[in-house]
């Protein structure tokens, strides 16, 4: 079923003086001239993206990225978003920028509910504040951002974007990405944005949640070393008992064989 996003055939790009995001611009252009390459005017429209995944390989801007073609891919790669930081309540910091604002109305109760989970931020255009969010935080949003959809989520152990932006032809560019390079250039420019606006906002998050004292990267692995040499000498231990019982088992029958010759062997 496919589901209707007004906004990305509604609204109509804008030509900022410099792009916003430099890194995820070089990821559009790559897509947006790729296209170009293949003919595809309306990527909307094509019944399946394979042939633009394909001669998308190997292009070194869209490392760690998806592409999205498809008005439901798009809405499941956010759904799928909002449900991990909302399930995880890890804390970190949620961005949020949709350019219909009648789409977020729409969402209120699942994005009041984000906002307890997570410090938010909702990027809106001056004057138009939404009411009922609960503790989401609203920034007037930039001109040069005004016609995307933008999703952050910078959280620890989950730091991913989900931004997409209408096609002059119409259509859609989305990027699903994971990316550490290009979530760290979103969420700061967006962070930057709401502390200029007076918001207290979360640094940016750790890789890895601050679990069993992991807190990096680096933590990882020396936790999986720690866990090897631990697993190292359990085996030997394991070893060691099973030889143990294994030799005691021999012991026990030879035991048991000699009483029972002893019991069968005839009163001098």
């Amino acid at each position: 079923m496919m589901i209707r996003l007004p906004s990305l055939t509604m609204v109509r790009p804008l030509a900022p003086t410099a792009p916003a995001f430099p890194r995820v611009e070089a990821a559009f252009h790559a897509v947006e001239s790729t296209l170009r390459a293949l003919g595809v005017e309306s990527p909307h429209t094509l019944r399946s993206p394979q042939i633009v995944e394909e001669a998308l390989e190997g292009i070194s801007a869209l490392d760690g990225t998806l592409v999205i073609l498809d008005p439901s891919e798009l809405r499941a790669a956010e759904i799928d978003l909002e449900e991990t930081v909302a399930d995880e309540r890890s804390g970190g910091a949620l961005f949020l920028s949709l350019p219909n604002p009648s789409e977020m109305t729409a969402r209120r109760v699942r994005y009041r509910d984000l906002a307890g989970a997570s410090s938010a931020f909702a990027f809106v255009e001056d004057g138009k504040i939404p009411a009922g969010f609960g503790r989401f935080h609203f920034v007037p949003r930039p001109r040069s951002i005004r016609g995307w959809r933008v999703l952050v989520a910078d959280t620890p152990g989950f730091r991913v974007a989900v931004i997409s932006r209408p096609l002059p032809q119409g259509g859609f560019i989305g990027l699903w990405t994971g990316n550490e390079d290009i979530v760290d250039e979103v969420s700061s420019a967006l962070r930057e944005l709401a502390l200029d606006a007076g918001h207290e906002v979360p640094a940016s998050a750790a890789p890895v949640p601050s679990l069993m004292g992991i807190a990096s990267e680096r933590d990882v692995w020396k936790q999986a070393a720690d866990l090897r040499g631990l697993r190292e000498v359990r085996e030997g231990e394991l070893r060691e008992i099973a030889r143990a019982a294994a030799l005691r088992g021999v012991a026990m029958r030879r035991e048991r064989a000699a009483a029972a010759s002893k019991a069968k062997a005839p009163a001098a």
